[in-house]
């Protein structure tokens, strides 16, 4: 079994191991190919091109990712009184990403069969409101040294906000191409 598929199963040695050898240009790399295939899914092979609103989507998930490692940083910080360095944070939390990639994926390759009847949202939904706030815990919990009551409490208020507003940035970026 791959390293990849047992961190989607927030296999903690794997977490303590990608603590050691994940780069930020790989996880780098999951958060703008999340993003690309969400600016595919959008604006088709042909809107792709708009490099405008193209870009704008993949740095809104670029900032929201290092939104999450600052502010889940911030609160472990002056909560918790934790004396770490934010940079222990950035390759886990991008690579808690993975989820929105690999449904951003599946929703291009289903979606055309089962939009008829909604299904192929259940996937992302599960995605956003469960794997990947699940893989952030565990990453907080294994960059920062948490239990996973302070690791949850560090990880959770900075997705809800993340959530919010890149939810929101994301729909009026993509709105005005309406």
């Amino acid at each position: 079994m791959t390293a990849g598929v047992r961190a989607l199963r927030l296999d903690g040695s794997t977490w303590r191991r990608m603590a050691t050898t994940a780069t930020p240009a790989g996880a780098g790399l999951i958060v703008v190919g999340a993003y690309l295939v969400l600016a595919f899914d959008r604006f088709g092979l042909l809107g792709l091109f708009e490099v405008r609103a193209t870009v704008r989507i993949i740095l809104t998930g670029l900032y929201g990712w290092l939104w999450l490692v600052g502010a889940t940083w911030l609160i472990a910080r002056w909560v918790f009184g934790l004396r770490v360095s934010p940079g222990t944070l950035v390759p886990l939390m991008g690579h808690a990403h993975l989820p929105l990639l690999l449904i951003a994926v599946f929703v291009q390759f289903v979606s055309v069969s089962l939009d008829a009847i909604g299904i192929s949202i259940w996937p992302a939904l599960f995605a956003v409101g469960f794997w990947m706030p699940a893989m952030m815990v565990a990453a907080t919990k294994t960059a920062l040294d948490l239990d996973w009551g302070r690791a949850l409490l560090a990880a959770s208020l900075p997705y809800v906000i993340w959530l919010l507003v890149v939810g929101k940035t994301l729909w009026r970026q993509i709105g005005h191409l309406l």
